[in-house]
């Protein structure tokens, strides 16, 4: 296996997880909001909103260039 191939299996790794993590801070959010106790609800609140603000952030970050990609165009 070649290391592009390798990064291209830890990127969607890293890919898969962000939007595990994303979609568990919703379903998180949504227990929140129909949570009754609100000491429950502010519990799973600040814990969906910070793995949504960390998910969104890996997510984000994997759409920046990386110096390593070989993409990049030279002058001519």
């Amino acid at each position: 296996m070649t290391r592009h191939e390798e990064s291209g299996r830890e990127s969607e790794g890293a890919h898969a997880h962000a939007q595990y993590q994303r979609d568990k801070a919703e379903h998180l959010l949504q227990r929140a909001r129909r949570s009754t106790d609100p000491e429950e609800a502010a519990r799973l609140r600040e814990e969906g909103e910070r793995l949504k603000e960390g998910s969104e952030r890996a997510l984000a970050e994997e759409h920046e260039p990386r110096p390593d990609d070989l993409h990049e165009e030279y002058p001519g």
